[in-house]
């Protein structure tokens, strides 16, 4: 789709396409505070489809693609901590001069021997005064993520009713009509 024939309209898709809230895309735009005719103008095909192309030409040029996005998302919701800490009752440790500690406890594994995907997975590793914190990336989001993708989660509702139910109803609108 080439670049929209009304310059406000152009400007209105380009800063939704910037994140902009519809009404402050509106604004932008050069038209007068309206958030029911920022949604309105919003909703029409012609700006959503030009906002689209927009998105999609920045994600082009950035490299991303539907396929990258699926696999960083996989390599948080299926990661697994035990590829990245050690912990129990007999947790051997070997100290500068090479002795054996056997200590209870929690230790990580050397960054070197994280495979990708776990790295990938982890978004913090701090020190603090209790010792090493580690935070993954929130797999439960992760898995959602894909499963929406994926289109295994439904956001309609489905409804049965019985012939003889739909024939009162149909009969009770019908006699409040008249």
């Amino acid at each position: 789709m080439p670049v929209l024939k009304n310059p406000k309209h152009e400007r209105f898709a380009q800063e939704l396409a910037k994140g902009k809230t519809a009404e402050e895309a509106y604004r932008q735009a050069g038209y007068a505070p309206s958030l029911k005719n920022a949604q309105r103008l919003k909703s029409f095909e012609g700006i959503r489809s030009r906002t689209e192309e927009i998105l999609n030409k920045s994600a082009t040029k950035a490299g991303i693609t539907i396929d990258k996005i699926t696999k960083e998302l996989a390599k948080i919701g299926f990661s697994d901590i035990r590829k990245s800490v050690k912990w129990g009752s007999e947790l051997s440790l070997y100290n500068e001069s090479g002795d054996l500690h056997i200590i209870n406890g929690v230790a990580l594994i050397d960054s070197d021997k994280i495979d990708d995907e776990t790295a990938g997975a982890i978004s913090e590793i701090s020190q603090t005064k209790d010792g090493m914190k580690i935070k993954f990336h929130d797999k439960r989001a992760a898995l959602v993520d894909l499963g929406k993708h994926l289109g295994m989660f439904k956001n309609t509702l489905e409804l049965s009713v019985d012939s003889k139910l739909s024939d009162l109803v149909l009969a009770s609108l019908v006699k409040q009509e008249k």
